[in-house]
């Protein structure tokens, strides 16, 4: 039986698994955080449920520990060790036979999701519009330069509620504007499934922009659609990664005094479809690409008026 460090646990799991980048990026954030508790000479053998326990208290928010980590945050990290002792007790990689990560997490307070409100979605509306024109009379680049490409973003992930990883692995090829649809491929998808999305009428000519953009920009079809260096004159990168499309939320909710993110407009968009009188949960599973309906529940939150009306038809004796 061998008995490796966790840097080594962890490139042996990766190999093993053939993880994604993001979820080898998910495991080694697990392993930082551990070795920066523990210190960069632990070894997985040398940790027992006890410490992981009292790691665990010192790290999570509390009244005590205003500024440690919420319980989602543990619970990531405690799952993800847990799946690398796994597996490095079942290959004797840990000389170890009991995990101590197993049943260590924690309950996760459940809050509404966070949506995008219609004044917020109003101004964003008018901030990427204001942009367009400026530029168009202009000719110069605005603070959300270019305006029309990120407008053409936004309104995509009103529309569609794609997940971000999606939008950036949308190739030119994935649009069909006759049958107005996307595909995602599975290597963006968190399900690791191929979806169509349907284009809403709404989005139909921000679409159709961006294809006629690429069109002209001389675009492959393997190439990536949303990609914002090919029309920019700031960015000069080869594809447009996350940290680009972040940035540009993060400038964006700047302007409009509240949050946006790609995220959000997802939540927004399941907690309409689940709040519409004729919902329908299965078209809204595959709307958003949940693989169990039980996310999709999550997006029900009756309103306090609908719960009233609910009170107020019972029957009096």
């Amino acid at each position: 039986m061998n008995d490796v460090s966790f840097m080594e646990l962890l490139s042996r799991y990766c190999a093993d698994t053939h993880l994604k980048p993001k979820s080898v990026d998910s495991y080694t954030s697990a392993v930082r955080a551990l070795r920066r508790h523990f210190g960069k000479e632990i070894y997985p053998s040398m940790l027992c449920r006890e410490r992981v326990c009292a790691w665990r208290k010192s790290i999570l928010r509390s009244k005590e520990n205003p500024k440690g980590i919420v319980e989602v945050s543990w619970n990531n990290y405690a799952r993800h060790l847990a799946a690398l002792y796994n597996f490095g007790i079942k290959y004797q990689l840990v000389m170890m036979s009991e995990n101590p990560f197993n049943k260590v997490r924690v309950r996760e307070p459940r809050k509404p999701k966070k949506v995008i409100k219609p004044l917020t979605m109003r101004y964003v509306r008018e901030v990427m519009d204001v942009c367009r024109r400026f530029e168009e009379a202009q000719d110069d680049p605005s603070k959300v330069h270019p305006a029309w490409f990120w407008e053409v973003v936004v309104e995509t992930f009103y529309y569609t509620g794609i997940r971000l990883n999606q939008l950036l692995h949308v190739k030119a090829k994935d649009v069909d504007l006759k049958r107005m649809i996307i595909i995602t491929s599975a290597e963006g998808s968190k399900t690791n499934s191929e979806s169509v999305v349907p284009i809403a009428d709404g989005l139909y000519p921000f679409i159709a922009r961006m294809m006629l953009a690429a069109h002209r920009a001389g675009f492959k079809r393997e190439d990536q659609l949303f990609n914002v260096n090919r029309f920019s004159r700031r960015h000069r990168r080869g594809e447009t990664d996350i940290n680009q499309i972040e940035h540009f939320f993060k400038k964006l909710s700047a302007f409009c005094g509240a949050r946006v993110t790609p995220h959000r407009f997802r939540h927004t968009l399941g907690t309409e479809l689940m709040e519409h009188p004729d919902r329908n949960l299965r078209v809204t599973q595959m709307i958003l690409d949940h693989t169990s309906i039980r996310t999709t529940m999550e997006y029900i939150h009756p309103s306090v008026d609908s719960m009233r009306q609910a009170l107020n038809q019972r029957r009096s004796f």
